[in-house]
């Protein structure tokens, strides 16, 4: 299955955005970071976009629905919650996650659809689609058995396997654990594991470390990737409910409407017409003077190589020893194996630009610009990465842009 590119925006417009890139199992494979000016849209080519929205502003609720699919659930939804729910309903969006086998219930998320409208623009301008959107408190840490706290700046989130994460502030923990279900009466045999990271442990330790004394057991497990790491852990509990429904659903190529294209494909079936007639008289064409252009190149070859026998296919022989003196004498040639390989890394990194090249025998010296010294690294990677010595030779800024000389060689130069 693919990676994914996991993005964190705080609830504040002013507060920097985070993000990590893990695998399915929620693995990190790239440490956390603030870091947005580097060109992240890249970071998500080939990879599944999430975007992580505050716990706070996400309830969830089990709502009792008639079977149906997906778009009966959402129209449902919005009555069978209508009295437990303090705004209108018009304002807010629904999405619905998979019936619950034992009680036959449906799990609801609610949020202001405002709210997430908000957070998709400000992820369109980091120009980032999501495949998902996520409340953090769906990704919380979930041990069978265990209570689990995972402290985040100023807010805990808890939860057990019996409900859904509940969001309380971190001034309180002993007030916010007994406000868990099940468990406010009977701390005592409660089996609590904290997941916090080492800055956030250092301020809130002093209200924390107390419980240890009013429950059944106690752990404190210390994440260094901070809450990042721990959310992208989440990935693999499975059953995480997807804000994008409904309208916000994205929307994929196999789903686009036949008639919406019929015209489009009339028209492309003309022009197929057109081109076929067009192609059969060029092809006559080209049999007048196929016999003609083997003639030309015969006399072209004769006048560069003179004495070198030609054989019966004077195109592929002339190929061949151009090709041959392009790249010393290789099958392919060296230098059209590295540039092949310089191809392949603006590929991977197209936000650097060429803009000049030098062969050399044994390499290409090359001439880079890009947004900013980290994506020159990047492209200078994707070289290496295909089993190419590659050095990064220097590196200044170039008016608003960074430019830089990077060394190329095969890998048994």
């Amino acid at each position: 299955m693919a990676d994914w590119l996991l993005m964190r925006l705080p609830a504040e417009d002013d507060a920097p955005a985070s993000w990590v890139v893990a695998d399915a199992q929620g693995q990190l494979l790239s440490l956390p970071s603030q870091d947005v000016s580097g060109g992240l849209h890249t970071m998500a080519t080939g990879r599944r976009v999430a975007l992580l929205v505050p716990a706070g502003e996400v309830s969830f609720f089990q709502a009792t629905l008639p079977a149906g699919n997906e778009a009966r659930l959402l129209q449902l939804a919005p009555f069978a919650l209508e009295d437990q729910l303090s705004q209108d309903v018009d304002a807010l969006h629904f999405a619905v996650g998979a019936r619950d086998a034992a009680s036959g219930t449906v799990p609801v998320a609610v949020m202001e659809r405002a709210r997430l409208e908000h957070y998709l623009a400000r992820a369109a301008q980091l120009q980032i689609i999501p495949h998902a959107v996520f409340a953090e408190s769906d990704l919380a840490p979930l041990l069978p058995g265990h209570v689990t706290m995972l402290v985040s700046a100023d807010q805990l989130l808890l939860r057990d396997d019996a409900a859904r994460p509940l969001v309380l502030p971190a001034a309180d923990p002993l007030l916010a654990l007994e406000m868990l279900p099940g468990t406010g009466s009977n701390l005592a045999q409660a089996n609590l594991t904290v997941f916090v990271g080492p800055g956030d442990w250092q301020k809130h330790a002093h209200l924390i470390e107390p419980l240890r004394e009013r429950v059944g057991s106690f752990k404190v497990q210390l994440n260094n990737g901070g809450v990042m790491a721990q959310l992208a852990q989440g990935l693999a509990q499975g059953a995480l409910l997807n804000l994008l429904q409904g309208a916000l659903k994205p929307r994929s190529s196999s789903n686009t409407s036949w008639q919406a294209w019929r015209w489009v494909a009339g028209l492309a079936a003309t022009l197929l017409v057109l081109h076929m007639a067009g192609s059969l008289w060029q092809l006559r064409h080209l049999r007048r003077t196929s016999t003609e252009l083997d003639g030309a190149i015969t006399q072209l070859y004769e006048s560069i190589f003179p004495g070198q026998p030609i054989g019966s296919d004077p195109r592929r022989a002339l190929e061949k020893r151009l090709a041959a003196v392009a790249g010393g004498g290789g099958a392919q040639g060296e230098f059209m194996t590295l540039l092949a390989a310089v191809a392949a890394a603006k590929q991977n990194v197209p936000v650097a630009q060429l803009e000049s090249l030098t062969f050399k025998p044994g390499g290409l010296q090359l001439k880079l610009t890009a947004p900013d010294a980290s994506a020159l690294d990047q492209f200078n990677q994707a070289l290496r990465a295909g089993g190419y010595k590659a050095e990064l030779k220097s590196g200044s800024a170039k008016g608003a842009a960074y430019e830089g000389l990077v060394e190329l060689a095969g890998a048994g130069s």
